[in-house]
């Protein structure tokens, strides 16, 4: 991969004073202060009045019997905490730094009858005793300072153990989502939070909208830990949006980057690549190049009613305007509004309001050497998310929250050739859907998703003590409702053309089984028949929980269980005929079903021990143990819907007098089979082939981390963690057959027949390989279907990282990780092939696959976008700052970010068609991790300075280069 630089033009107006934001502690929604009041002897003082100020209203609490107060869903910023008693001396901490997850801890020693004030201007301690979750949070100077490419998913490489399936240059991909796991962890485990509202797309697991990148005021990256409140074992990414405060601030942006520079410097660099860059077996190829991106927007908030009503809003729009590696041109609008009300309605009770809709535009998404003009979409997705919340504090011990939300998402694509029963049988632009020998696109399907979801939560903290211990309790619970409803076709008569040489198909063994002249198999052909009814697929997640977190000395504990129900449902719908073939794919009206029964049920527990070394408690040792259920998402429950997209595999013979190589009215045909539960053998049933295994249990993430934090400085931690976990109950995808019986049931490894050619070929290093390949016997009839149950298969990851973080004192800040994978492999039994295929199959393929008795499979191989299997054993991040002279009219800031990681694998796979109607990929090298692309370094730089104006104006301007050396 040659250098791709490019640089940035930066200018901030406006400023007026901070606005803050509402956040989630873990999956809630923020970071609390603790506070200990002694005297000088250590001796707890119960009665010292504590005042809290700096966002919103300041707040006052009492200390109890044992000296301690606390503030609790603060809002992340800075904050001053004063504390007094009559007779003694009044105590001063004005730099109290609140971040979101993150408890901070304040000793106030007050003197005895001392007439002054002791100030403290030392920094709040980064080091949590009470800390549950396992991860990194982005605080609003890191946001707005280092150079990234301004979206979330550009800022997950700055978390440890987090693998990313592309590379952001200045903005270049900012117009799509990322995908991304950590280790022993799918995408679809991932959650998505936005001030406490989960929006998580429970279809995909990704975001259900996009942002604008300014208004965040911290961004918290959680990969795991102990909390409770965590629903998934995943990446969790909070976003924490902005809010008004006492003072009126603002800020406005402007925002460029162009592909041919500025003045002539620093252009982007040639996007093509030659052999010398490339893995071993990677093509030369035209890179995707940025043509120009254009960031606008503010932010403003500030009083309605002086320490009772604030008000914050924002705007912002993304341009994002690119030329596709050898394709047309693909721009992607990005436009955000946001608007927040916070409102102090007494000293004890707080509540918010809040509205933030994205919305998505593109012009000619998919863009691509591959794709004719005419196969390219416009895209449309806004998406809308309210909230409302209540936090009533009932006394120094007891808070309670409640919450409701609701997000109203979704996105349609229509094909650029038309769409609808009126576009012509044609192999061409503007006609029916279509791929030629070459692999070369014209025309694409058309249709769009609705994903509404709605969720009620309440959840509270009831302080007490037992003993010598002090208990912080948390409980909670939830509610929560996903659904999808979605309608795709594909122009014309609804079919999918492939030309050419579909592998396997003109085998005339193959047309003989299928009642088809074998001397034609050189006119042998494939097209795919589509059929899909607007159904509402649900699913329903009910959730409760309770955690202890008990201090005593130097020790910690934290106890807690999670309680989780999960099940869904497909209600009633219709769908029309197929148009070409409808005696395969008939008319139906179906009733609905609870797709078959699944229910997933389970107690996870949570559990932490920490232990802080010597006096000054500046060590901390820590252990964690914790389960997490996987989430039953939507697919789990359409793929028992009969109606929700279901596909025949037909064999035609191609005749003359037609269009070459495509399907022609009257010409001869059969049906090979089904695939997303359709089954051409009952095409009028009310039920999908597929089958849900109702006793099935939630696939499980068991994770123990063990670590050690220091701090050098209060604002200065470091520490190292190694991370264990092992996925059990994996989710299992069997293919079913009917056998001579009438029985439908899986077939074992023994009941597959070698094919007598197997597939060979030679791999990029120069060596061969003839792989035996099976089909199912022909006794066994493939339904098109698949039984979804719980596997034998168990996986089992173990890594270590090393992480630090310097806040901004001292004019520099510094965060970074360096993370090491020593293992993520699979653990297969010889069982697993008792119900499972037996060929070397791609990983995501519906069963599985082998290598010598076991499965070649590694969790990172996980297809996403253009084939990007993520699977790395090392890789780090360094950002930072430092200010040069900022006591100087001339003085600027100079801030960078480096990244590295080891290169993802390259996939080589073989499609076969076998005799019994399955297609399957077959892995051609031993492993798929034996072929890589090369390791990636990025150094992102970023040349700032700042001007105050008069009065409370100020302006900064900035250049950025991204990509510099990689």
């Amino acid at each position: 991969m040659r250098r791709t630089t490019c640089i940035r033009l930066f200018a901030v107006a406006v400023v007026l004073l901070p606005a803050i934001t509402r956040v989630a502690l873990a999956q809630e929604r923020s970071g609390n202060v603790f506070v200990q009041a002694e005297d000088t002897d250590g001796v707890p003082l119960p009665g010292v009045t504590v005042e809290l100020s700096g966002q919103g209203a300041p707040q006052l609490m009492v200390t109890g019997p044992e000296g301690q107060a606390r503030f609790l869903k603060l809002d992340p910023g800075r904050y001053r905490l004063e504390a007094s008693l009559e007779g003694f001396s009044t105590f001063e901490y004005p730099n109290v730094t609140v971040n979101v997850a993150r408890n901070t801890t304040i000793v106030v020693q007050l003197s005895a009858a001392i007439e002054e004030v002791i100030v403290v201007t030392a920094e709040s301690p980064l080091l949590d005793e009470r800390k549950l979750s396992a991860g990194t949070t982005i605080s609003q100077v890191e946001l707005e300072k280092i150079p990234t490419a301004r979206d979330p998913w550009a800022i997950l490489s700055q978390a440890q153990g987090v693998m990313v399936d592309r590379i952001n240059v200045g903005g270049s991909e900012s117009g799509g989502q990322s995908a991304f796991r950590s280790g022993a962890q799918s995408k679809r485990e991932n959650d998505f939070l936005i001030d406490g509202v989960q929006i998580t797309d429970m279809e995909g697991g990704g975001s259900s909208t996009y942002y604008d990148f300014d208004q965040f005021e911290e961004i918290q990256l959680g990969i795991g830990g102990n909390d409770v409140t965590k629903i998934k074992g995943g990446v969790s990414v909070n976003l924490v949006t902005k809010r008004g405060n006492n003072e009126f601030r603002g800020s406005a942006r402007f925002l460029l980057t162009r592909g041919d520079g500025y003045f002539g410097a620093l252009e982007q660099a040639d996007t093509g690549f030659d052999e010398s860059d490339l893995g071993p077996g990677q093509p030369p190829f035209i890179a995707n190049k940025i043509n120009n991106i254009q960031d606008i927007g503010f932010e403003a908030g500030g009083p309605v009613w002086r320490d009772r009503v604030w008000l914050w809003a924002s705007w912002g729009q993304n341009d994002i305007n690119k030329q596709a590696g050898g394709g047309g041109t693909n721009r992607t609008v990005l436009e955000n509004t946001a608007v927040k009300l916070n409102a102090q309605f007494s000293s004890a009770n707080s509540f918010v309001g809040s509205f933030n809709n994205g919305e998505k535009l593109v012009f000619g998404r998919g863009a691509n050497p591959s794709w004719d003009a005419s196969a390219t979409w416009n895209q449309r997705g806004p998406s809308g998310i309210s909230k409302f919340e209540d936090t009533h504090v009932f006394s120094s011990n007891f808070f309670l929250s409640g919450q409701y939300s609701f997000v109203d998402s979704g996105f349609g694509l229509v094909a650029l050739g038309g769409s609808g029963p009126d576009q012509p049988a044609i192999p061409a632009a503007g006609g029916e859907s279509n791929t030629d020998p070459n692999g070369f696109l014209t025309n694409n399907a058309s249709g769009g998703s609705s994903l509404p979801t709605e969720e009620w939560k309440l959840d509270g903290s009831f302080f007490f003590s037992t003993g010598g211990l002090s208990h912080e309790l948390k409980f909670g619970g939830r509610t929560r409702e996903a659904a999808i409803e979605r309608a795709w076709s594909y122009p014309g008569r609804n079919i999918f053309h492939t030309e050419g040489d579909v592998a396997g198909v003109k085998n005339p063994a193959l047309l003989a089984s299928l009642g088809l002249p074998p001397s034609r198999a050189a006119d042998a052909g494939m097209v795919y028949a589509y059929r899909q009814g607007p159904v509402p697929v649900i699913t329903n997640y009910n959730s409760l929980w309770v955690q202890d977190t008990m201090a005593m000395g130097q020790w910690t504990f934290n106890v807690g269980f999670r309680y989780d129900d999960q099940d869904g449902e497909n209600q009633a719908g219709s769908v029309d005929a197929n148009i070409a073939f409808p005696t395969v794919m008939p008319p139906l009206s179906f009733g609905g079903n609870d797709a078959n029964g699944i229910s997933w049920t389970s107690i996870a527990p949570r559990l932490g021990v920490t232990y802080a070394l010597g006096e000054e408690r500046k060590t901390l040792v820590r252990g964690s143990f914790s389960m997490y259920p996987d989430a039953l998402g939507l697919r789990d429950i359409s793929r028992m819907n009969p109606v929700d997209g279901d596909v025949a595999l037909i064999v035609f013979l191609d005749s003359p007098g037609g269009f070459a190589d495509f399907y022609d009215d009257g010409e001869q045909w059969a049906v090979l089979g089904g695939a997303f539960g359709f089954n051409p053998a009952a095409p009028t049933a009310l039920s999908s082939s597929n089958v849900n295994d109702p006793n099935m249990d939630p696939p499980v993430a068991s994770e123990l981390i063990l670590g050690l934090e220091h701090s050098f400085l209060p604002e200065f931690v470091t520490g190292i963690s190694f991370t264990w976990r092992v996925k059990t109950d994996v989710e299992d995808y069997q293919l079913l057959f009917t056998d001579a019986n009438g029985v439908e049931r899986t077939a074992a490894a023994s009941e597959y027949v070698e094919n007598l050619l197997p597939v060979t070929g030679t791999l990029p290093d120069g060596s061969s390989f003839s792989i035996p390949t099976f089909f199912a016997n022909p006794s066994l009839s493939y339904t098109g279907g698949t039984f979804f149950t719980n596997g034998d298969r168990e996986l089992n990851y173990f890594g270590t990282a090393i992480t630090f973080t310097k806040r901004l004192t001292n004019q520099w800040m510094l965060r970074g990780f360096l993370n090491y994978n020593f293992t993520e492999e699979w653990d297969v039994p010889s069982s697993f092939f008792d119900n499972n295929d037996p060929n070397r199959l791609q990983p995501d393929e519906t069963v599985g696959g082998r290598e010598d008795g076991q499965a070649f499979v590694v969790q990172g191989a996980m297809r996403n976008k253009a084939g990007i299997w993520m699977q790395s054993d090392w890789q780090w991040n360094v950002n930072g700052m430092y200010q040069v002279a900022p006591d100087r009219g001339w003085g600027f800031n100079v801030a960078a970010n480096l990244s590295g990681r080891q290169g993802y694998p390259i996939p080589y796979f073989v499609r076969v068609g076998g005799l019994d109607g399955i297609g399957r990929n077959i892995l051609a090298p031993n492993d798929i991790t034996d072929f890589r692309n090369d390791d990636i370094f990025i150094m992102d730089l970023r040349l700032e300075k700042e001007w105050r104006a008069t009065g409370n104006t100020g302006l900064t301007f900035s250049i950025d280069a991204f990509n510099i050396f990689n």
